[in-house]
């Protein structure tokens, strides 16, 4: 089982709704979305985190979209501000939802917009994967940022490293080679790896570097 990061970039920059009536908002960035549901008659109930300027804009906008039904907003956390809205289908993010339930797979929350477009993380067979990706790609542009392999409890960047890869991290970690100052060696990280220091060296530089782009999102 394999998981991926993907980034799409829907035109305009967002789906038809209520994503482009936030976007569209001045004063209004959206962060992610942090949760999204299907209910039974086919509208959707999303929790959007956004930066906004000014609550009362961004309610007027809410008010002013037909296509939503209800909405609350909630402010937290001094920088955040939380938007619960239910809104009726978009037949853009529709067709992303149904092209993942037709190929069984599980896209894992939050969406995060960045400069490039709405980043999500999915998870499902290989071959399942990249018949979505064909089925998607004509629909938006679509890069893939990673490809690793799925296990339960490593998600994020966690999952593009390899298993030696986290073995090393996870011994250093234990042996006090992230404390200030140093408390051990890659001599003696190789010894409980049972290689050279010099693969431990590069295994460790290797899943530095992989955290610190996924981080970073480079």
């Amino acid at each position: 089982m394999k998981v991926t990061e993907v980034t799409l970039d829907p035109p305009g920059g967002a789906f038809p709704g209520v994503d482009s009536t936030l976007a569209e908002t001045e004063g209004v960035t959206r962060d992610a979305v942090l949760n999204l549901e299907w209910m039974d008659d086919g509208s959707l109930s999303a929790l959007y985190r956004i930066v906004a300027d000014d609550a009362a804009t961004v309610e007027t906008a809410l008010s002013g979209d037909e296509t939503v039904r209800k909405y609350e907003l909630v402010e937290m956390d001094g920088e955040w501000l939380y938007v619960f809205v239910h809104a009726d289908r978009s037949d853009l993010m529709g067709t992303l939802l149904d092209i993942a339930d037709e190929y069984t797979l599980l896209v894992d929350g939050p969406y995060e917009w960045t400069g490039s477009g709405v980043t999500i993380t999915i998870a499902g067979r290989t071959e399942d994967i990249q018949q979505a990706h064909a089925r998607i790609s004509d629909q938006f542009d679509l890069t893939i940022d990673w490809l690793g392999e799925y296990e339960p409890g490593h998600s994020g960047p966690l999952a593009q490293l390899t298993d030696r890869q986290r073995e090393a991290l996870r011994t250093a970690f234990e042996l006090g080679f992230y404390q200030s100052p140093r408390a051990t060696s890659y001599e003696e990280i190789a010894a409980e790896l049972d290689c050279v220091p010099s693969a431990a060296n590069d295994l460790l530089r290797r899943a530095e570097a992989a955290l610190v782009a996924a981080v970073l999102d480079t």
